[in-house]
């Protein structure tokens, strides 16, 4: 059967033009960033009694290896995302966020300088999981089968549930923070429609210096998910989502003019 949109996020989604729910948002550096520094050494030294790391879990007595804090981190990043979803950006909290990830507070503000830049990094997990093509990636079913499966995986990603509601979050609480926007967009170019034009021009399926075919591609292989945001039709289910795939794809080369595929 086909998937719904979990219904509470069809309430609040509305009439959303087109989401990409992950996307790189912009770095940010300067004055307020070299502020936690003393901070985040002194958060080091008790991430160690937080996480309980013995000898061989650190790099000295008291303090966790890099890939501990590493894990700990990408923890407490899966752990926001839901509250955020859950509880909405103004209504979630870096108290509720430090308790239920496992974290002191002072830690949490070492590594986020604020809740803002918490809801950041939360946004920039997503955007890694944006599928990639390598340029010279070729599968043995030949140039359709890899864009066919790309199109099952960019769909798949984007109609997880965290991913969706963070989408949704984000559309919802656009005009609390209107800068996000710039980097919103920029990330979309960066970790969605770059890497595939790359992909498309080595193949002869983009032209130079644009990606305007990359982005007509994109906007069909999404399609189910912006129609399921738009007007609350049904996400297709695995057969549905590989028969789109299909003739998303075939449409595509046909367009190119030489039958490739």
């Amino acid at each position: 059967m086909p998937r719904p949109l979990p219904a509470r996020l069809v309430r609040i989604a509305g009439p959303v033009a087109i989401i990409y729910p992950a996307v790189y948002l912009a770095r940010r550096s300067g004055g307020r960033e070299s502020t936690r520094v003393r901070a985040g050494a002194r958060a080091s030294a008790e991430s160690g009694a937080e996480s309980g790391a013995g000898p061989a879990g650190a790099t000295r007595r008291g303090r966790p290896s890099a890939d501990s804090t590493r894990l700990r981190q990408a923890r407490l990043l899966e752990v926001a995302r839901g509250i955020f979803v859950r509880r909405g950006y103004r209504g979630t909290t870096m108290d509720e966020v430090a308790a239920a990830a496992g974290v002191t507070k002072r830690t949490l503000y070492a590594w986020h300088r604020d809740k803002e830049a918490l809801f950041r990094a939360c946004v920039l997990i997503g955007a890694e999981r944006f599928p990639r093509l390598s340029p010279d990636l070729l599968d043995p079913g030949g140039l359709r089968a890899v864009l066919e499966r790309y199109v099952i995986d960019l769909h798949t990603e984007l109609t997880r549930e965290d991913s969706l509601g963070m989408g949704v979050l984000f559309q919802r609480e656009a005009a609390e923070f209107p800068e996000l926007s710039a980097s919103i967009q920029r990330g979309h170019l960066d970790y969605m429609i770059a890497p595939l034009a790359t992909f498309l021009r080595r193949h002869g399926l983009e032209e130079d210096g644009s990606t305007e075919r990359t982005m007509l591609f994109v906007a069909m292989a999404l399609s189910p998910l912006h129609n399921t945001m738009l007007v609350g039709l049904p996400l297709p289910d695995a057969a549905g989502l590989a028969a789109h795939a299909s003739r998303c794809v075939a449409i595509f080369l046909a367009g190119r003019g030489d039958g490739l595929g």
